[in-house]
């Protein structure tokens, strides 16, 4: 199985990011975690037809995470695929799709998809997904990927998600050192996690322009020899 950062940037523009997006691939079939803005884009770079994309795992509904779902369902319809795209995310989902179809309403007729909201565990794809509640301003998930790629999405750490067993751990790291928050992570709340975390690997991602400036502090901090920072276009086989 192999994992590509396709984006791993955030609402701010920093260092030439994609917003967030995790494309998962295996046996040739590929399901996205987010489809943040610039995803169309940075998966025509990658060489990936938009139509070998089966699903779309939202892990919530912020612009930063879903801003090109549309985009990505019209070239689809305009790339003349035929197949349904399942898009899966937390409740609210089928309202806020709705939402943006009520604004682009020549679209309805047009686009070929399925949203399923709240599920907690579910096979797309050929992969076996468990979705897990996470901590942010809105409804959101992570995923966990087949057992092995555990994806946080936005929310603050907590020890029942880092205790879930995976071999690579994406992990969100919003913020620099010295803030109080209770939606993102900081080094601060982030180190006192990595004890009970098994991953064999940790990617860091979703870091804010104010963070990417200290990352190498960060990483000295944080001090674990599993630990990165992605880089769009980065992948990993596990």
């Amino acid at each position: 199985m192999r994992v590509v950062a396709v984006g791993s940037g955030t609402a701010v523009p920093s260092e030439g990011r994609s917003q967030s997006c995790y494309m998962i691939e295996k046996d040739g079939r590929k399901i996205l975690v987010d489809a943040g803005m610039g995803t169309l884009l940075r998966l025509d770079q990658l060489d990936v037809d938009v139509r070998e994309i089966e699903a779309i795992l939202l892990t919530h509904n912020h612009l930063d995470h879903n801003g090109d779902l549309l985009g990505i369902l019209k070239a689809r319809w305009l790339n003349g695929s035929e197949d349904e795209l399942s898009v899966f995310g937390p409740k609210g989902t089928k309202y806020c799709i709705e939402a943006l179809l009520e604004a682009y309403s020549y679209l309805r007729s047009k686009l070929n998809f399925s949203v399923k909201e709240g599920e907690e565990e579910f096979e797309v794809a050929g992969f076996e997904v468990m979705a897990i509640p996470t901590f942010h301003s809105v409804r959101s998930n992570g995923y966990l990927i087949d057992g092995k790629v555990l994806i946080s999405g936005d929310t603050r750490p907590f020890k029942e998600f880092f205790e879930v067993d995976c071999d690579l751990l994406i992990h969100e790291l919003s913020l620099p050192f010295g803030y109080e928050t209770q939606d993102h992570t900081t080094p601060e709340n982030l180190k006192e996690m990595l004890d009970v975390t098994k991953a064999e690997k940790i990617v860091l991602t979703h870091l804010y322009p104010q963070t990417l400036e200290v990352k190498d502090e960060i990483l000295r901090f944080l001090d674990d020899p599993r630990l990165s920072v992605a880089n769009d276009g980065d992948s990993w086989e596990v």
